[in-house]
């Protein structure tokens, strides 16, 4: 059966908005890109590359020596500070990001300071992942300074050239690094499952110590899970009568991940076929899309001069934590195109920076958010589709009224939207959101000129380019196309 062409009308002489939205990614604690690994030159190359603006740096509590500098408490006599692990994969992040604003989040706080059954052991390998390390839901200290002192010694380390523990003595460091942001915890929702109240107030003694060491640096709060379902987290937060007078609300963030569905246990495997993934990954996007309109209008009413950084997007496959993980190649052309349909529509949506997660992923560690091949080292289709997004559009652009399908076909697994990029370059982003070819055809007076496009069939490779004429263009399986036009 001969499939309809679907046209894609944009109206070029009305502007709905300008995107304000920084398109980055955020790259974690993980024991591939130490020094000496295989494929740590290539990874931070790879980094460098993309010259991300607010690239986002995480110290993750699953690797416990890489994220946490001081994994035992203070003794009468001794600190454990010890900055070995965490100071190179920070030191390379920072030279990858070349003086371009980053954002740092060193989240991991030590589990000695929670009321815990007995005390976490830690492993004596800081290449392997300890899920059982964040535990406890009670502070030792009631009063959250234990928890705000530690992360403003740690602060310190990297801002201000040292500090002083626990017992009075100093600690020198050689750096003198700068952060366009401190971001406070991430997903303190789940793990040590902060209300609130009791993050709010984390929050605020954690800027009180950080703001003298750097009065340009600007904080995130939040950093919400995508589990989260309670709207107290941003009421409570969100409201400045909550927070000690003279606080500043920089930005708030949260995140979003796609899963594909699982299938009755009947079934015998955990998830459905992938020929059912796109419709589930879409279909939860437009969900959480929902939900970022209702977070933005919460937002306005009680802080509207405060940012909104979504700085984790992207999906999982199954077999989160697989040794031997089974993803089929076309995923990865599919994660890309979902990536850049949220893009697009959080940018429409006026949110200040959109994260694509993560840098690295590997076998039992998340391996379907990463942007790299986790052996090699390589960018794929993500990657691809990230780079393609970064070099063709940014903040400035103009977004027009855009329209893909007819009455006929209201809603085409196409999704459209025609932007004014500020070299005045008028420009279509074409994403297929299903696995079969569509045709589209530009109606009105524009016509194609050039076209740049990452699918199934790119596979790693980089966007493949080609010069274009007339008004008829085939996007391939999860294609994501920028069309330029004349």
């Amino acid at each position: 059966m001969t499939r309809p062409v679907i046209p894609v009308h944009a109206d070029w002489n009305t502007v709905l908005c300008t995107s304000r939205t920084t398109l980055t990614t955020h790259l974690w604690t993980a024991p591939p890109l130490r020094r000496g690994s295989p494929i740590h030159d290539r990874a931070f190359a790879a980094l460098r590359e993309l010259d991300t603006d607010h690239t986002r740096f995480l110290s993750f509590w699953t690797h416990p020596h890489l994220a946490v500098p001081a994994l035992e408490p203070p003794s009468d006599h001794a600190t454990s500070w010890d900055f070995t692990h965490l100071d190179p994969l920070l030191d390379d992040f920072m030279e990858a990001t070349r003086g371009r604003p980053v954002v740092a989040n060193l989240a991991a706080i030590p589990t000695w300071m929670f009321d815990t059954p007995e005390p976490v052991a830690v492993g004596t390998d800081p290449d392997a992942a300890q899920w059982d390390y964040e535990q406890g839901t009670q502070p030792r200290d009631a009063t959250l300074n234990q928890i705000a002192d530690y992360f403003e010694r740690m602060a310190r380390w990297y801002i201000s050239g040292g500090f002083t523990d626990e017992l009075g003595r100093r600690h020198t460091s050689p750096h003198r690094h700068r952060f366009a942001y401190w971001e406070v915890l991430c997903e303190p929702d789940v793990g040590h499952q902060w209300d609130p109240a009791a993050y709010t107030r984390l929050y605020d003694q954690v800027v009180q110590r950080l703001r003298p060491l750097d009065p340009d640096m600007r904080f995130v709060g939040l950093s919400l899970s995508p589990i989260t379902d309670d709207p107290d987290y941003f009421w409570h937060f969100l409201d400045p009568a909550n927070h000690a007078p003279g606080i500043p609300i920089d930005a708030v963030s949260y995140h979003f991940y796609a899963a594909p569905a699982l299938t009755d246990a009947v079934d015998s495997r955990p998830n459905a076929p992938f020929s059912t993934w796109h419709t589930t990954f879409f279909a939860q996007a437009d969900g959480f899309l929902r939900q970022v309109s209702l977070i933005e209008s919460i937002k306005k009413r009680l802080s509207p001069h405060t940012r909104t950084h979504i700085n984790e997007i992207g999906s999982f496959a199954p077999d989160v934590m697989a040794a031997e993980p089974d993803i089929p190649d076309q995923y990865w052309a599919l994660a890309g195109a979902l990536v850049a349909y949220l893009w697009s529509r959080l940018t429409a949506l006026g949110i200040d920076l959109v994260g694509v997660a993560e840098f690295l992923g590997y076998p039992t560690v998340i391996p379907g958010t990463s942007l790299l091949d986790w052996e090699t080292g390589e960018p794929n289709a993500r990657y691809r589709v990230l780079a393609l997004l970064l070099e063709h559009f940014g903040p400035g652009d103009l977004l027009v009224p855009t329209r893909a399908g007819s009455e006929l076909s209201p809603e085409p697994p196409v999704h459209a939207q025609g932007f004014v990029t500020s070299d005045g370059r008028r420009r279509l982003l074409l994403v297929n959101t299903g696995p079969d070819p569509v045709q589209v055809t530009l109606t009105g007076e524009a016509r194609l000129h050039e076209t740049a496009h990452v699918d199934t069939a790119t596979s790693r490779r980089p966007a493949s380019r080609a010069p274009a004429s007339g008004d008829l263009l085939e996007l391939g399986p999860f294609s994501t196309t920028v069309a330029t036009l004349v």
